[in-house]
């Protein structure tokens, strides 16, 4: 009688388990709120996507010697350069791509068919810890996909580095 119990308690915790586990892991993806016309009057156009002089002499001196057949995009964002992995589902996926969502690389070449070549960020004199974080995040990201991330440090030779990036494509 106490291992029909026994055997019975078992058989439910599994039966009880399985059907839990065959609803998912109960994680729900964000949705989009509705909108209307407050929230649109709470956004402005920018007046430049450059931030500083800086970014926009940069962005000058690659595009200047650009060959043909290749773009430059300015401030892509990460998400927009990498994915999660198919196979990481739910609330693990939605993680991951936390990560990457808000981020971007000063600068992208891709070639004719918009496939990136080449990240390159453009790095001021006053990155802190949190910074360096970012950086060693999008560090990490491109040399585990293959894609080179050049990093420029401002105060350099724009027209050399910016060489040096299309030299290397």
């Amino acid at each position: 009688m106490i291992e029909t119990a026994f055997i019975l308690v078992i058989f439910l915790g599994v039966m009880a388990f399985a059907l839990r586990r065959g609803k998912g892991d109960g994680f729900k993806a964000p949705k989009t709120l509705p909108s209307n016309a407050r929230t649109y009057e709470a956004f402005e156009r920018v007046p430049s996507l450059f931030v500083n002089k800086s970014e926009l002499a940069f962005f000058h001196a690659l595009h200047r010697n650009l060959p043909q057949g290749y773009h430059l995009h300015s401030k892509t964002r990460l998400e927009d350069i990498v994915r999660v992995k198919a196979y990481i589902q739910g609330e693990g996926r939605w993680k991951l791509r936390a990560r990457v969502k808000s981020r971007h690389v000063d600068f992208l070449i891709t070639n004719a068919q918009g496939i990136p070549q080449t990240a390159i960020e453009l790095d001021g004199f006053s990155h802190n810890k949190e910074a360096e974080n970012a950086d060693n995040l999008k560090d990490g990201i491109f040399e585990a996909i293959g894609l080179r991330l050049v990093r420029v440090r401002t105060g350099e030779n724009f027209a050399h580095a910016a060489q040096e990036i299309i030299d290397g494509l």
